[in-house]
């Protein structure tokens, strides 16, 4: 035993007692989305030269994608070199192989069992190295936390695991299989959002190696290939050159600032690469929904893209205020390129997707940026500018930015998810698009200013609002600018541009609430609850007028 002199007195050290199932259980907490929990164990994949990661979603059997707590496993499969039984051990191990080569994805050896553990209670690993035959480790949490031991389960591969190398990695005599179990039921995600999340998520991390050129690595998503994704789109910044923030109308992608290095801590030698584009200014366009959609421009999405050793570890990252929380800097996208040589710099966390700067790497990116973050703000406003005096201001066409990307639930917690009922909504949804289908004329003015209401002259019975469905923007509504309601709300109220949005929104609400309880009510033949509506549009179109009036005449009185 070790001694030290402490106050005069020879004291040995003590094993300090550990709890390996509390230590397990808060590292699963650290904070991953189902999202980048899979790609944290990707990253594996990739370290391990693999050119082929298949990732299957299984969901639970009779349940809807679509609601919460519909994953049944992850499953993350590659044909890298794979790993024989000692070295699948190893890799259950905290802080596993903490010898990292210079350009690895890993750091503190702790992301299989975080990333895994973050997901569901339980994790299988089947694999096999070139010439060697399959192997099988399981880390049960529960187990772990029972016995207060930190063990692992070896089993042989059983016809399931097997059956999932063919089906994923074809032909491949090595690899890895790895799989989630015991899938959290705490308000998890579903599987149809995780999917979704999960397909563009992918496409802006591993970028650089899913560029053909760029290692030759395939991602399948449930069979389908992931595409490369640029969160700067500088090919597009190529093409249309510098921002010239006083003439920019907001139609293009302009480059803020050419790939530059910049040194972030000189004592250390940390250099790094910085990059800007200005995105587009989406109101410019004739559909702003699907603008938003391309250029993934939202409150959650703008600031800095920061790639270690190539992989994304940072999303949106705006430094603790160097890019500002404010919508004038919406287009502002900015990447930074890093190698681990600069981790001490960025203060890289356990999961390498939190960041704090040092003092030292904060100011001198902030110099960096200056230039890059005062165009993008002064383009910003500058393209508002523009499309202001192109549309005068119009209350309407501001109501209509504002309700694109309003999502309405598909249905509720008390509403049926089984299989047959999953597949009744869908035949009643597309029962709605043939029974209150958008004229053609309609259909191609709203597609092309992506707006979920419109105005008609006239409805059947005088009708104050109607429902209609469109494949591509769901519900829409129908508001009758003759009805006497209409009238006298434009008369008093159709320059203020809040309450023609609160009134726009009523209406779609209503309009949304009617085809969902089409969809969701089947104990009752759909045709009757459209009668109902019928009725019920009419009783409320009638009366809506004559007491809003009424009780104007006597506010205003």
């Amino acid at each position: 035993m070790t001694s030290r002199q402490v106050e005069g007195k020879q004291e040995g050290f003590t094993e300090v007692p550990i709890n390996p199932g509390r230590i397990l259980r808060a590292i699963a907490r650290i904070g991953y989305t189902p999202e980048s929990a899979i790609c944290d164990i990707v990253d594996n994949s990739v370290a391990a030269n693999a050119r082929r990661v298949a990732i299957k979603l299984e969901r639970e059997p009779d349940m809807s994608e679509a609601r919460r707590n519909s994953a049944a496993r992850y499953i993350i499969a590659d044909d890298g070199d794979g790993m024989d039984r000692g070295h699948l051990v190893d890799a259950l191990a905290l802080g596993a192989d903490g010898q990292y080569t210079p350009g690895s994805l890993g750091k503190y050896g702790l992301g299989l069992k975080s990333a895994g553990l973050s997901q569901g209670d339980r994790v299988e690993v089947v694999s096999a190295r070139q010439g060697g035959s399959w192997s099988k480790v399981i880390l049960d949490l529960p187990h772990v936390e029972e016995t207060g031991r930190l063990e692992c389960l070896l089993a042989e591969p059983d016809s399931v695991d097997l059956q999932r190398v063919n089906e994923l990695i074809p032909g491949a005599a090595y690899g890895t299989v790895v799989t989630i179990e015991k899938i959290h039921k705490r308000n998890h995600p579903s599987i149809r959002k995780t999917r979704e999340a999960l397909g563009r998520n992918l496409g802006v991390t591993y970028f650089y190696f899913l560029q053909p050129n760029g290692g030759d690595l395939e991602i399948l998503l449930d069979g389908d290939p992931v595409e490369p994704f640029d969160p700067l789109f500088v090919d597009e910044a190529n093409a249309a050159g510098n921002l010239d923030d006083s003439t920019w109308d907001g139609r293009d992608v302009r480059w803020l600032e050419r790939a530059t290095p910049v040194v972030l801590d000189a004592e250390n030698r940390v250099e790094v690469k910085i990059e800007a584009t200005q995105l587009v200014h989406p109101p410019a366009f004739d559909n702003p929904a699907e603008i938003r959609k391309k250029y993934m421009i939202a409150s959650s999405a703008y600031g800095f893209y920061v790639y270690r050793n190539r992989r994304l570890i940072r999303r949106a990252e705006r430094f603790n205020g160097l890019i500002p929380t404010d919508q004038d800097y919406f287009a502002f996208r900015g990447r930074i390129l890093i190698d681990d040589t600069a981790d001490d710099a960025f203060n890289i966390d356990v999961k390498k997707s939190e960041i704090l700067l040092s003092e030292e790497a904060e100011g001198a990116l902030s110099e960096a940026i200056y230039e890059a973050r005062r165009l993008s703000k002064s383009g910003w406003k500058n393209a508002a500018k523009i499309l202001r005096k192109k549309a005068n201001e119009d209350p309407n066409s501001k109501a209509a930015e504002a309700l694109i990307e309003v999502d309405f639930p598909e249905f509720l917690p008390t509403d049926p998810d089984d299989a047959l009922s999953e597949n009744e909504r869908t035949k009643r949804a597309q029962k709605e698009s043939t029974r209150h289908p958008l004229k053609d004329q309609e259909r191609e003015q709203a597609r092309k200013e992506g707006a979920r209401v419109t105005f008609v002259d006239q409805l059947d019975d005088n009708a104050l609002w109607e429902r209609a469905r469109d494949a591509t923007l769901g519900t829409v509504v129908r508001i009758n600018r003759s009805h006497r309601f209409m009238r006298m709300f434009d008369e008093r109220f159709g320059d203020d541009a809040d309450v023609v949005l609160l009134i726009q929104a009523l209406f779609l609400s209503l309009a949304s609430a009617e085809s969902g309880t089409v969809r969701n009510k089947q104990d009752l033949d759909d045709e009757i609850i459209e009668d109902v509506f019928v009725t019920y549009r009419n009783q409320a179109s009638a009366a809506v007028y004559k007491v809003t009036a009424g009780a104007l005449e006597k506010r205003f009185a």
